[in-house]
């Protein structure tokens, strides 16, 4: 059921219609967990001095890194303060959040500067430092994501319109390179249960993106993971 909420200050106008679809998220948190699940066995496994899988792996790294610093800036920007403004009871999980957003984000820092050094080198003991980094990073996410489907999620599906939960996303495309979209959505699209992938293509991507998605997108998105699995992808579950 929707209703209408008055402006509350801030950047907030007077809001209709509350309540919005908010299934993506559990969607873009499938992509980090699996990330940080893959990344630092793919580290690992790059031999020693091999810079040409290590600019491979790395570059896969980078995007995920930055997708997630991305995704935290977006939610710190856009939600907290209409989530707390809106629903004063919603304080204490947002306080929780913000703790491990900034957790996260000092993770990130370490495993970033790791990462500069061990894709120039492949040096497998920096490697061995990087990939124990990512595995800190995936760790604590765990607990964060868990926490934010349960406390935070069904919150913002009742007090948020269906504008204002878009701009999350609409923040992630504008904040990422052009050039990583192809994988971007091809990671989005793996991430939907295999039967519910049409009817997920139909309901959120217009026609010429699903046309641009068959014509060209698709094709670098394979090309990207088949470099990066030789052997096969891992399933996004």
């Amino acid at each position: 059921m929707t209703r209408r909420l008055p402006s509350t200050g801030g950047d907030d106008r007077v809001v209709d219609e509350t309540g919005c679809d908010t299934s993506d998220i559990f969607i873009i948190h499938r992509i980090f967990r699996w990330g940080y699940r893959e990344l630092p066995r793919l580290v690992r496994a790059v031999p020693a001095g091999d810079l040409e899988r290590a600019t491979t792996v790395g570059n896969a790294v980078e995007l995920v890194d930055r997708g997630l610093h991305v995704h935290h800036e977006g939610e710190d920007e856009l939600l907290w303060d209409r989530l707390e403004r809106r629903e004063p009871g919603c304080a204490m999980h947002v306080d929780v959040m913000k703790a491990q957003h900034a957790r996260v984000s000092e993770l990130l820092d370490v495993a970033d500067g790791l990462l500069a050094e061990w894709r120039t080198t492949a040096d497998p003991a920096t490697g061995e430092r990087l990939a124990a980094a990512l595995d800190d990073v995936g760790t604590t996410l765990g607990v964060h994501l868990g926490r934010e489907e349960a406390d935070i999620v069904p919150v913002a599906a009742r007090v948020l319109s269906q504008a204002e939960w878009e701009e999350l996303g609409e923040h992630g495309r504008g904040a990422l390179p052009k050039e990583a979209m192809p994988v971007q959505l091809g990671l989005m699209i793996d991430a939907v249960p295999e039967g519910e992938r049409e009817e997920w293509l139909r309901a959120n991507l217009p026609a010429p993106v699903r046309l641009l998605w068959a014509l060209l997108m698709r094709r670098k998105y394979t090309a990207w993971h088949r470099a990066l699995f030789p052997e096969g992808m891992p399933a996004l579950v």
